[in-house]
């Protein structure tokens, strides 16, 4: 009795299971950008360049990207930069060409100035044209104070604290500011350049961008920080840096200043990544930030300042601004 009880419920919930039709919408292929202008260098393909992609739903296989020798990348596509004003006439514009060697649009006529807003414009046959405006920043102020080397430059086996310093910004009371600080070790005869890791401790480093404890301490070799707590004010960041190992010969520093779409994409693209090997997918889908458009991606403006720790260097106690 109870086996035909069971067999009469199994045949009762497979009787009222229903079909359910769900229109899930699929969204049509746009032009995907992936854009630097760096403050002073020229647009050659290694710092300042333009990529441009199709984009593909959820859905879709890899096929419906576009490629170019196996690459997703389109090459047919107009691509155009203006320089403009605050009343966003041109005051200069270039056409870029397709480049083989690093499979992006580039023009070295152009090199974009800090301070500096530009517009870009891409049409691609079949896909919506696309255009996106941004703002190439000041360079950014800074100075080393009560500087101390500690270790060893060209001593290959060691790989501890190799100095200590202020680095003091001067903030531009009149922008937000958003920064990025890294530091490479350069051997010259070599033409090896690496990164050293550096700890630094203050609040303003409290962002999804780094890997900081609950009061802003980080440690690593790439950190971001805005204005949001000095804004308009002198702000003096206490640094230690580290050695990999091997022999060099200098290393500079370098802090960068990105506007504020480049930031905030950077931001969602790392929050992006943090969730994107989750086996549970109980996280929340992230939208990666852009200013495109009619399309996808990022045109992001940014520029640099370096000063140079070299040993052999005077009067400058060692420091050479470029």
């Amino acid at each position: 009795m109870k086996k035909l009880t069971f067999i009469f419920l199994c045949l009762f919930f497979i009787s009222c299971e229903e079909n359910l039709n769900i229109d899930i919408p699929i969204d049509k292929s746009r032009l995907s950008i992936t854009s630097n202008l760096l403050a002073d260098d020229y647009f050659n393909g290694q710092y300042s360049y333009v990529y441009v992609s199709n984009s593909i739903s959820a859905l879709e296989s890899d096929d419906n990207f576009d490629y170019t020798d196996s690459i997703p990348v389109i090459n047919n596509a107009t691509v155009s930069i203006y320089e403009t004003n605050e009343l966003q006439e041109n005051l200069a514009s270039y056409v870029l060409e397709f480049d083989y060697d690093c499979y992006c649009y580039n023009n070295p006529d152009l090199s974009p100035k800090q301070n500096t807003t530009y517009r870009l414009e891409v049409e691609a046959y079949g896909y919506p044209d696309i255009y996106a405006i941004d703002k190439v920043p000041a360079k950014p102020s800074y100075e080393i104070t009560d500087f101390e080397l500690l270790g060893y430059l060209d001593k290959k086996s060691y790989d501890g604290e190799l100095s200590q310093f202020n680095l003091v910004i001067n903030d531009d009371p009149f922008t937000e500011n958003y920064y990025q600080l890294k530091i490479f070790v350069v051997n010259t005869s070599n033409a090896k350049v690496r990164t050293c890791s550096y700890s630094v401790s203050d609040a303003s480093f409290l962002n999804p961008l780094n890997d900081t404890d609950s009061e802003g301490n980080y440690s690593g070799g790439s950190a971001y920080f805005t204005d949001e707590l000095f804004n308009g004010t002198s702000k003096s960041f206490f640094i230690q840096q580290f050695k990999p190992q091997g022999i060099f010969d200098h290393f500079f520093i370098e802090l960068r200043a990105l506007s504020r779409d480049l930031y905030e994409f950077n931001k969602t693209r790392r929050e992006e990544s943090a969730t994107s090997n989750n086996p549970l997918f109980v996280s929340e889908p992230i939208f990666l930030h852009s200013n495109i458009e009619n399309g996808y991606g990022i045109f992001g403006g940014k520029s640099e300042s370096n000063k140079a720790y070299i040993p052999t260097y005077f009067p400058n106690n060692g420091w050479l601004s470029y």
